[in-house]
């Protein structure tokens, strides 16, 4: 996995030299919003890093797929498949940040609009992002257990783990509230798989590289990642944790995620993390906002 760590560190190296001019074509195109000092703050930045992340990771899967090497070769898919991941959900959250309203906000409020007629990006993302979790979940699968006549017994993991997908790319979007928030929780997910010694917490460098390049900007208060950037990073923490844990692990995820897109239409997230001495050094921790 040496070129996985080399890959890794170059996507970092290139986000972060690339950044400030990414921010300030971000800013030229009054892509900007305001953030919750009511400062206005370039939105969208996580574009830079999810694609730069999924740009090399497509480059390892494709090298790989030249090698070989068997192991190489299965390596390859799964490369391949956290970059769909990485690329079609940071699309899904581009289509918020492009024309996002947010008058509605939260599960339920894109649900009533609905229900009285009106489409909001946030019905369309909660939809798309749930047909493609599902897609994504079924080419997870061998296509043997399929051809075997398996497919039965496959369906309700691929209905499990197509939840889990969509869940974890709404999760985080409901962290993306204060700089380095949603990076800070993706890290931490991805440390406790590394944790588990599972090899899909390797595969994922290529986004770890290029976050941690981007993370200084959001940080300082500079930068906003914005959907485009939170979903994708909560469906790469959904698809990893569905090629890490057994069924009864990934259930036990699911539901946690459920409850936490409950508490959240009741609580405000940030209210209790500043509540709280721990949680609240652990917010500030790294943060320096200009």
């Amino acid at each position: 996995m040496l070129d996985a760590v080399l890959v890794s560190t170059a996507a970092g190296l290139a986000t972060y030299i690339i950044m400030p001019s990414f921010l300030h074509l971000l800013k030229r195109g009054g892509a900007s919003r305001r953030n919750y000092r009511g400062v206005d703050v370039p939105l969208g930045a996580g574009f830079l890093f999810i694609w730069m992340g999924s740009l090399m990771g497509g480059i390892l899967g494709l090298s790989a797929l030249l090698s070989p090497s068997a192991e190489r070769r299965a390596a390859a898919d799964l490369w391949l498949l956290l970059s769909a991941t990485g690329l079609g959900y940071s699309l899904l959250g581009l289509l918020d940040d492009l024309v996002g309203d947010r008058r509605q906000t939260g599960l339920l409020g894109h649900a009533r609009a609905f229900i009285t007629g009106q489409l909001t990006t946030g019905a369309v993302k909660a939809v798309a992002g749930l047909a493609f979790g599902f897609v994504l979940a079924g080419c997870r699968l061998s296509a043997g257990e399929f051809r075997n006549g398996t497919g039965a017994a496959a369906f309700p993991i691929v209905l499990m783990d197509g939840l889990l997908i969509a869940a974890g790319a709404n999760t985080l979007n409901l962290f993306d509230l204060r700089p380095g928030r949603a990076g800070k929780v993706f890290l931490l997910g991805w440390v406790l798989i590394l944790c588990g010694g599972n090899p899909v917490a390797l595969a994922m460098l290529p986004w770890i590289g290029s976050l941690l390049g981007y993370l200084p900007f959001d940080l300082r208060g500079l930068a906003m990642m914005g959907d485009v950037g939170s979903n994708a990073l909560g469906a790469l923490l959904g698809m990893a944790s569905s090629l890490s844990l057994a069924p009864p692990g990934r259930l036990a995820v699911l539901v946690v995620l459920a409850l936490l897109h409950l508490l959240a239409e009741r609580i405000s997230f940030s209210e209790v993390i500043e509540s709280h001495h721990l949680l609240r050094r652990l917010d500030l921790w790294g943060r320096r906002e200009s």
